[in-house]
């Protein structure tokens, strides 16, 4: 998923070496850093794209050297201007190399007097009584000669210690052992959030790029703060999350066909079975608003466990063999139970999801693994393959893709991408070919 607030542009780790000119054990470096930006699958293979204005920012906070280099400019770090003759000292290389590194003091004259004894920083152009005018008392070099030096690459810049520091207020307690219950209960990272609050991951993600979502402490977020931010600005997500959590796990399930809406749907397959109306296979899918090929797919489905509990129920046995029938009271109860959002509309009530949609930006970009992923969770409480949204956009079943590779619009995408609403509509709205409104009823 791209999130709605992604600025213009998007970048593959292989484009952020590139740009930056490091090599593949710095960029990796880089990802095990406090604060780099969070990448998110997208495009052929899932390929991991990250902002491309955030890794800037960050860059330029974190690494400015490196972000320099990522600069189209002759002066990337803002350093004064003024002729190319202009003489400047030692100390004003010393600020000025402090200036490029992101520290507030100059570097100290003995570390650029070592670099001068080992023949890395180039000799001054003017020496005291050297006959050359104006007459100097010290050692002075040319501005040019001391930009060029100072925006030298630096391929390596292991002494970025300023970005490896422990949290301010950290002092020097020890740290806390991941995985500890004091951590447990009072931090979350973002897949922390993601379990808590029953929403996938990028999702989660996008809550704390938002303004007034509670400041990072490290790569984790302090839980109170957390929750009273969820409860205040996603209201619906917050109480969810407290039902289920509230929910005793052996407590009956509306999709338990054990128990609850289980013995209800048992009971009225009962009663409709005496009227012995049969459905053959070619029957089955349009009696709901549903293709042919549907119908058919439905009859082949097996069922599914977890944990001892029915995830998805088998469809019901055929009568007869030859030829196949059902049993339209059982197909009815099947239909009912494990597709929800074709009874409902089939019987005209609105649409039924099984699991609730993921809040989030109704512009929001997701990929057809999202799409297959929230689709498959609202309707079947399971992803629908990949292939399977493919095939229904190939046949113009569901809308075209609202973003293209090279359609020439920020941000960019690698893969076909639909906005949150695009998809939420197909999924709320009546199935079928080329139909995406709300089924109507005579």
């Amino acid at each position: 998923m791209i999130p709605a607030d992604a600025d213009e542009d998007v970048l593959t780790s292989e484009e952020i070496m590139e740009k930056y000119k490091v090599t593949l054990g710095q960029f990796r470096h880089w990802t095990e850093m406090q604060g780099f930006p969070e990448g998110w699958p997208t495009g052929p293979g899932r390929t991991l794209v990250r902002d491309a204005q955030e890794v800037d920012d960050w860059l330029r906070e974190t690494l400015p050297v490196h972000w320099a280099q990522g600069q189209a400019s002759d002066n990337p770090h803002g350093l004064p201007e003024g002729s190319p003759e202009d003489l400047l000292s030692l100390p004003d290389l010393c600020e000025l190399e402090a200036k490029v590194l992101g520290r507030d003091e100059p570097v100290p004259r003995a570390t650029l007097r070592g670099y001068l004894s080992k023949g890395t920083m180039p000799q001054p152009d003017r020496i005291p009584g050297d006959g050359k005018r104006p007459e100097v008392s010290e050692r002075m070099w040319f501005r040019r000669t001391a930009y060029e030096w100072v925006n030298r690459p630096r391929p390596t810049m292991r002494r970025q210690k300023k970005t490896d520091a422990a949290p301010a207020g950290a002092g020097s307690q020890p740290a806390e052992p991941a995985g500890s219950p004091a951590e447990q209960s009072s931090r979350l990272d973002v897949d922390g959030i993601a379990a808590k609050y029953g929403v996938i991951r990028p999702t989660a993600s996008a809550w704390t790029r938002t303004e007034g979502f509670p400041t990072a402490g490290g790569s984790d977020y302090d839980a109170a703060k957390v929750d009273a931010w969820v409860r205040s600005e996603r209201r619906r997500t917050w109480e969810k999350a407290q039902r289920r959590s509230t929910t005793p796990a052996s407590s009956p399930s509306a999709h338990d066909p054990k128990t609850g809406a289980g013995k209800q749907s048992a009971a009225s397959a009962g009663s409709r079975r005496k009227k012995h109306v049969e459905l053959a296979l070619d029957q089955i899918g349009p009696r709901y608003g549903s293709p042919v090929d549907t119908g058919i797919n439905w009859a082949q489905t097996k069922e599914k466990r977890e944990d001892g509990r029915v995830v998805r129920p088998a469809f019901p046995r055929p009568l007869r063999t030859n030829p196949r029938k059902w049993d339209q009271g059982e197909v009815d109860a099947w239909v009912e139970q494990a597709r929800p959002h074709v009874w409902a509309a089939f019987k005209g009530t609105g649409p039924v999801l099984l699991n609730p949609l993921p809040e989030g930006d109704p512009r929001d970009l997701l990929d057809v693994d999202d799409f297959a992923e929230a689709w498959g969770n609202a309707t079947r409480g399971e992803p629908l393959e990949r292939g399977t949204v493919l095939s229904y956009h190939s046949r113009g079943q569901i809308p075209f893709a609202d973003r293209t590779p090279d359609d020439g619009k920020t941000p960019r995408v690698l893969s076909y991408h639909w906005y949150r609403e695009t998809v939420y509509d197909v999924i709320t709205s009546r199935r079928g070919p080329g139909n995406f409104e709300p089924k109507q009823r005579v």
